[in-house]
């Protein structure tokens, strides 16, 4: 069926995609930094769905492993999966949410375009975004235009590839039950099981979708968000 390469197989949403992809026969090949958990990880999949996967260290914010990796990993996956992010509550490490939600990210798609475009294997690539990244809040600004750069990155992006035959799907969650949301009080009728939103991303997928709003009624949430003045969130929000 084919290969997806997971950058950040050890995030919740990452790996969580990873299974439903290895229920459906791809291959799999998780990348992360923690390899210890990705062993793991890869006897898991390699018991319950009978495919191959292939595991490897690395550091996204490492340009020099990056640029190794490729130089290890030659043949072109057809499924490019970008499951990293970062955020903080009280945000202070300004440099590392922007990095690791966006400019990294971005940096890494861009070389791998250059690395297997001409193999003419890789057909999409799915980008991790977030619903946060649909406008500007007070609170987790950074984050929020971490969020919405890689978003406006990849419709630009798809539009790109599109003569190529890549097509690229922009992913945007809500509340996810994922480590980065474990210490936050969130109404729990609104947050969706990472098994949830895996199937999602593969139906999307198959499907050929442009972004993803999972669950979908965040698309209606963030319509009207969108539109209310800013006045309002000047005032009322703390």
């Amino acid at each position: 069926m084919g290969t997806i390469l997971v950058i950040g197989g050890n995030s919740d949403i990452g790996y969580a995609t990873a299974k439903v992809f290895a229920q459906n026969k791809y291959n799999i090949h998780l990348a992360s930094r923690n390899t210890s958990q990705l062993e793991i990880k890869k006897k898991e999949i390699e018991n319950l769905y009978k495919v191959k996967c292939e595991i490897t260290f690395l550091d996204i914010l490492n340009e020099h492993n990056v640029n190794n990796f490729f130089d290890k990993n030659l043949e072109s996956p057809n499924i490019i999966l970008i499951a990293v992010g970062y955020a903080e509550i009280n945000e202070k490490n300004y440099e590392k949410i922007a990095s690791i939600n966006y400019v990294y990210p971005m940096m890494f798609i861009e070389k791998s375009l250059i690395k297997y475009k001409i193999q003419k294997k890789l057909d999409t690539i799915i980008g991790i975004s977030s619903v946060a990244g649909d406008r500007g809040k007070k609170k987790n600004s950074i984050y929020s235009s971490s969020k919405s750069a890689f978003s406006s990155y990849l419709d630009g992006l798809r539009q790109r590839l599109y003569s190529n035959g890549i097509h690229v799907i922009t992913v945007k969650p809500g509340w996810v039950e994922t480590k980065m949301n474990k210490n936050i009080d969130l109404p729990k009728i609104m947050v969706a099981s990472v098994d949830f939103v895996g199937n999602e991303i593969f139906k999307s997928y198959k499907t050929k979708k442009n972004t993803l709003y999972v669950p979908r009624f965040w698309s209606i949430i963030m319509f009207f968000y969108k539109i209310i003045p800013e006045i309002l969130f000047k005032i009322f929000t703390k």
